[in-house]
């Protein structure tokens, strides 16, 4: 098994999304992101929005298996 990829998922808060929040994948990023890594992420998405609220994150690992 080999990495392929790692996505995260940011979920933002702000009244003007539909049912108050809005969650956007980012794709590509590297392949064990720490969790200083994420919040400095997401602060500079904050500090891009027009007063969005960070919720959360998801990371989630793309593994690729070869047929043998």
């Amino acid at each position: 098994m080999s990495w392929k990829k790692t996505s995260i998922i940011i979920t933002m808060g702000n009244d003007k999304y539909n049912k108050g929040k809005k969650s956007t994948t980012y794709n590509n990023i590297i392949e064990n992101p720490t969790q200083e890594q994420i919040k400095m992420f997401s602060d500079g998405l904050l500090l891009l929005s027009d007063g969005d609220v960070f919720l959360g994150s998801e990371v989630i690992k793309h593994d690729e298996l070869g047929a043998e």
